[in-house]
């Protein structure tokens, strides 16, 4: 098949990409230890001034580092500026306070897909470069402080409102917002309890993501975390993600681009995305295209991850409305236990008609507003203890487009299908099921090797 090579050539362009970049620019020497800037480690005391006052005092001076040590130091919104790099270290962390009143509110914030006045995140880089995150310490966004009331808001509007936009009823603070940012990092740095998305990258380009380890429970009572993903590409470009270790309640990581009218306006993608040696534990997907897709997705590689307890480590979220182009996605070299579906593909029902925007209700063309997945790779994948195999599943009025699967191997309890595919190449596929390992319906141009 034509396209058969088209993974091969992303393989080729990310490693030469990744390779390419070079280390962020060693900022000033000179160290800022927030306690000479009034700073108390002693959990209690809030020194969101203190903090922002040592952050300023390197940015002024040129750059350097703001050095939290010692002790558990409480505090509102932070935010960081050009060649400010924050270092929390071992044993030490840097924990955020309950109150809305200590996350300023931010004008074009982008929340699920939609600019919109939200509360600005735990610690914040907006409009800078050269920022640096790191110091194998943590940062706790005191997540606890909002998932009850996220929860309770969740049940009650169920029955009356669509489930995609319960998020926007509830403002709370994401936990590190990278927003406009360049050749930026996160490095060996433990991020818990976000009290929304973990980690936000929107708008932003060459930002590497290394050594990071994140966790924001799904089983312990009374600490239920709610829609904590862990790692958000939100239109952004030449992102590195690797060595991460992720479990949340909800995507460990996801690409998206902006939903609807608004991410059509945007339209901004997010490409060049390459992810590797990562772990993904609980959530509802280990690396998840989408929901949000309008700016399109494109040239994004995944290789040589593990996952365990995951829902759908391999997962594609299309949905109505959402509209873009996803494209060239490959992924190679998984090793899957405990999966609940392993490849997980299910576009939701759609008709014919115009789409309404769910937040701004904005009627947006049906040619416009149903995205099209197509030059999909994924290939040498071995899963065991999995409820499912393979739900790949389009729709008749939008097919997905040249699948590849190959040197796959999966045992799980119900097999595989797949539905509405335009151009389908399997070669070296086994699923090991008590039931039909395969089924097919509706394909158009199928390869079976």
């Amino acid at each position: 098949m034509k396209y058969a090579s088209l993974s091969c050539l992303l393989s080729v362009f990310l490693l030469m990409a990744s390779c390419s970049k070079q280390p962020l620019a060693t900022s000033g020497q000179q160290v800022y230890d927030v306690k000479r800037f009034g700073a108390v480690g002693d959990s209690v005391t809030v020194n969101t001034a203190a903090i922002q006052r040592a952050i300023d005092a390197c940015f002024q001076n040129g750059g350097g580092t703001v050095l939290v040590a010692d002790g558990v130091f409480s505090s509102g919104a932070l935010f960081l500026k050009e060649n400010v790099h924050l270092q929390v270290e071992k044993g030490a962390k840097l924990r955020g306070v309950a109150g809305l009143e200590n996350y300023p509110e931010l004008e074009n914030t982008r929340i699920a897909g939609i600019e919109m006045k939200w509360p600005s995140a735990f610690i914040n880089a907006i409009d800078t470069k050269n920022v640096k995150i790191f110091g194998e310490g943590t940062i706790d966004g005191s997540g606890y402080y909002w998932w009850e009331h996220y929860w309770t808001k969740r049940d009650s509007l169920s029955k009356t409102e669509l489930r995609g936009i319960i998020d926007w009823h509830v403002p709370r603070p994401r936990l590190v917002l990278f927003h406009n940012v360049s050749e930026s990092e996160l490095q060996s740095i433990n991020l818990i309890n976000a009290g929304f998305w973990t980690v936000q990258i929107c708008y932003s380009n060459a930002i590497k993501i290394t050594d990071v380890n994140i966790f924001n429970p799904v089983l312990e009572k009374g600490k239920r975390a709610a829609s904590t993903d862990g790692i958000d590409v939100d239109s952004s470009q030449d992102v590195f993600i690797r060595n991460c270790s992720v479990s949340v309640d909800d995507d460990c990581i996801a690409v998206k681009s902006g939903r609807g009218s608004d991410g059509l306006r945007v339209n901004i993608p997010s490409e060049n995305v390459l992810i590797e040696n990562c772990f993904f534990g609980t959530g509802h997907g280990g690396v998840s295209i989408g929901t949000e897709t309008a700016g399109g997705v494109k040239n994004v590689l995944v290789r040589n991850c593990k996952s365990d307890g995951n829902v759908a480590p391999i997962k594609f979220k299309p949905r109505p409305g959402r509209g873009g182009v996803i494209e060239n996605i490959t992924h190679e070299g998984w090793e899957i236990k405990n999966a609940g579906t392993v490849i997980d593909y299910a576009l939701i029902d759609i008709t014919a008609e115009d789409y309404i925007d769910e937040w701004q209700n904005i009627r947006v063309p049906f040619e416009k507003a149903n995205p099209v997945y197509r030059n999909i790779t994924i290939r040498n994948v071995n899963a065991t203890g999995s409820g499912k195999a393979i739900s790949f599943l389009g729709w008749p009025l939008v097919h997905a487009e040249n699948v590849i699967l190959e040197n796959i191997k999966i045992q799980a309890e119900k097999g595989a299908r797949f539905q509405y595919i335009d151009n389908l190449l399997l070669k070296n596929v086994k699923i090991e099921t008590p039931g039909t390992p395969i089924e097919f319906l509706e394909i158009a141009n199928m390869t079976r090797l």
